[in-house]
């Protein structure tokens, strides 16, 4: 099988102002896997995924992605770079409606490239059409979820990053929210780097997996290892 390395991290510390939150951390991911980052709260998981998207700061390391290196790439050159990335929270504009929410977010495409590409979305998610009208602001957590991965693939990425996309949902609705996340690498070939709070359902779903613990990287390698190894998930995970 020929494998396909899409992104390389290098030694990447990163934080906020002068603090460093995550400590000289390496992995990579394969093209079309779908790759967990796990960890205890507080371990830097986010702040991983805020450096590789540029909105957190970068003291030293290199990250390259899709055949070349977007260290010191601004959040909109990796997003013309076919990186996406679906934050928890903050992720759509109450304020408008779904329809100007994805507006918004499709802003650089023509009119015709728009509506094919909104034409796409909406076949994969097919509950957002029912609720372009409607106001960002009155939508439930699983809905809102949805309208922001829409949002999202407009940009037509080639690996989508998922910060916590079960918080606060029911179980049921989480389990929605997996199998569409299953469907977009399955069917639809996308790379998926994952933050999950979900543990054991993150590392069930993931080919590889990072454990990352107070910043640094304490496990790399197949998720079904580090899902049986006891005394990891023990010690770091509770499990």
């Amino acid at each position: 099988m020929f494998i396909v390395e899409l992104l390389r991290v290098e030694s990447l510390s990163a934080g906020y102002g002068n603090m460093t939150i995550i400590h000289e951390v390496s992995f990579s991911v394969e093209k079309g896997e779908i790759f967990s980052v796990v960890g205890p709260n507080g371990s830097g998981k986010s702040t991983l995924l805020k450096a590789l998207f540029g909105l957190a700061r970068t003291f030293s390391g290199h990250i390259f992605f899709n055949g070349q290196e977007i260290t010191s790439f601004p959040p909109h050159e990796r997003v013309k770079n076919g990186l996406g990335y679906l934050p928890q929270t903050g992720n759509v504009f109450e304020g408008l409606t779904v329809r100007e929410n994805l507006l918004l977010a499709g802003y650089e495409y023509s009119n015709g490239e728009l509506d094919e590409r909104l034409k796409s979305v909406q076949e994969f998610l097919p509950e957002v059409k029912r609720l372009m009208d409607r106001k960002a602001l009155t939508l439930s957590g699983g809905e809102r979820q949805m309208v922001a991965l829409a949002m999202v693939l407009l940009k037509n990425p080639v690996m989508l990053m998922f910060d916590e996309p079960t918080a606060a949902l029911a179980p049921k609705i989480a389990e929605e929210v997996f199998g569409r996340i299953v469907a977009l690498n399955r069917e639809y070939g996308l790379t998926v780097l994952l933050v999950e709070q979900n543990t054991r359902r993150a590392l069930e779903l993931a080919e590889r997996a990072l454990l990352l613990v107070s910043g640094s990287v304490k496990f790399f390698g197949s998720a079904d290892e580090l899902l049986n190894h006891r005394d990891l998930l023990s010690l770091y995970l509770g499990l």
